[in-house]
């Protein structure tokens, strides 16, 4: 299925799944911390004989090398672990009303919609009577023009500035 379809169960509801292209430069990050905690490891430094400005050099070098892995690893292992969550969260938009899991906006909640960015960008900004907004991103979601119509048709056109 690709974005322009729209799937058979749009009557019941849309979910979204994240998209890939987020996770692969996430991934991306992720390796090349571990690289640099890796190049750090393979040149490890003694320490300076002085912490002053004349040896600020051998001092950055003995900081980056010898703990170095100790930011760039634990640091990867983050994205990894943040990123892995992020690929496993499905935005879904039924009857009720549209969310992530149980951290849902009801229909009757959404006070605007606004759509300015949605024809250039595929961004969509709504806001809510509680006073939190979400932003809904095509290049994030798999399903986004799905989504965008069965948006469309739950609120009222006064509520979408376009």
């Amino acid at each position: 299925m690709n974005e322009t379809d729209t799937p058979p169960s749009a009557a019941a509801g849309v979910e979204c799944r994240a998209a890939k292209d987020p996770a692969v430069r996430k991934f991306i990050i992720a390796a090349m911390l571990v690289g640099f905690g890796i190049w750090c490891l393979t040149d490890l430094r003694k320490a300076p004989e002085a912490w002053d400005m004349k040896h600020i050099n051998e001092a950055a070098a003995y900081l980056l090398n010898n703990w170095g892995p100790w930011l760039f690893f634990p640091l990867a292992l983050v994205v990894i672990v943040a990123t892995i969550i992020a690929l496993h969260r499905k935005l879904t938009a039924d009857a009720q009303g549209l969310g992530y899991g149980d951290k849902r906006i009801a229909w009757s909640d959404i006070t605007a919609i606004n759509a300015k960015l949605l024809e250039s960008k595929g961004i969509l900004r709504i806001e809510t009577s509680r006073g939190k907004a979400m932003t809904l991103d095509s290049w994030k979601l798999q399903n986004f023009k799905a989504l965008a119509k069965f948006i469309e048709d739950h609120v009222p056109a006064d509520r979408i500035k376009r």
